[in-house]
Formats: C-alpha cells, structure tokens, sequence
C-alpha cells in the first residue's frame, strides 16, 4: 500500500506544476467514492493552515519549505486531499499518514521537488523525504516492491524505503503558528 500511496500522490504532481495549485487551481475530477464526507472540527488539519516541511534530504542537504493550504474544503479520496500553494497535502484521520509535496518551488527555481510521506502525532508529522526531480522521484518509487507490509510509524516508513535501496532522508511537518 505505501507504494500506491504514494504513486497515486505523485500522479498528483504533475498536474500541479501545468495547472497550480492554490486559489487559482483549475479544476480537477474527484472520484465518486460512497456518501460525502465533512471534515471533523477537530482535525489537526485545516483549510487555510500553513505547515512547514523540513528535513534532511538523502544526500545530507538540510530542507525547509512553507505549504500554504487553501481555504476551500478538502475532498476525500482515501484520505483528505487539501489544495497546497506549491503541492498537494494529504492526511488520513484513519491510519494517521501525512503526505505533502513542493512541486512548485522546486519547478519554479530548478531545485528538488519534495515529497514527505509520514505519519502525524499530535500536531507534528514526521517520515520519509524524497527529494530530486519528479523522474529521480519516480525511478526511487519503483524499488518499492508492493508486497512489503505497510508501515505504522515514520521510522517503519524510512525503514521500508531505506531497504528497499531508496535514497530517502527524513522530513518533518509542522504548523505554523
């Protein structure tokens, strides 16, 4: 499942990067799965919050980078899905994964594109940092063999990747205040 995870994720970034993402996103299909859900008002994540993504990439390069999300409600595909200003942001109040993404800046200013898969703990998340260009991206995913058991914490999921053979650091996600 943590390879699906975070393929579906990445076949997100693409789109970003040739339509935006933000207040001037362009529309994009949802797929009709059973009855609506309303987000709880007690999610930890919000329409309209700005998290930070930090960490240290494979390669040693310290990281960090804002992620604005919109103020229009998420939609629910297997998780919460929130428009970010730079990428998609993802968390599943089921299992407690995170997942955020910055295409945008790594596109606009030929540096790494950044994708964390990890899990939230309060008010924090933490996991695994891939960094690099969407194809270093996706070479990396492929080592993920999809039988492997999923992870339940961030260190399972840098464990999994890291056996694997794939070049991950370690990234953190938190709320700005």
């Amino acid at each position: 499942m943590l390879r699906s995870l975070l393929a579906a994720s990445l076949l997100f970034l693409p789109s970003v990067a040739v339509a935006g993402s933000g207040q001037n996103a362009q529309p994009r299909a949802v797929a009709p799965f059973g009855a609506p859900r309303v987000l709880a008002a007690n999610s930890p994540v919000k329409p309209g919050q700005t998290w930070v993504l930090s960490g240290i990439t494979a390669s040693g390069q310290k990281v960090s980078r804002q992620i604005v999300l919109s103020k229009k409600a998420p939609t629910w595909d297997d998780g919460w899905d929130f428009d970010g200003d730079v990428g998609p942001f993802s968390y599943n109040p089921e299992d407690g994964t995170i997942f955020a993404g910055d295409v945008m800046t790594g596109m606009m200013n030929d540096s790494d594109v950044l994708a964390c898969f990890g899990f939230l703990k309060g008010m924090v998340g933490s996991g695994a940092l891939l960094a690099g260009s969407l194809d270093e991206i996706d070479t990396e995913l492929q080592k993920l063999d999809e039988d492997l058991p999923d992870p339940k914490t961030a260190a399972e999921a840098v464990a999994t990747m890291r056996g694997a053979g794939m070049k991950v650091g370690t990234c953190t996600l938190t709320l700005k205040k």
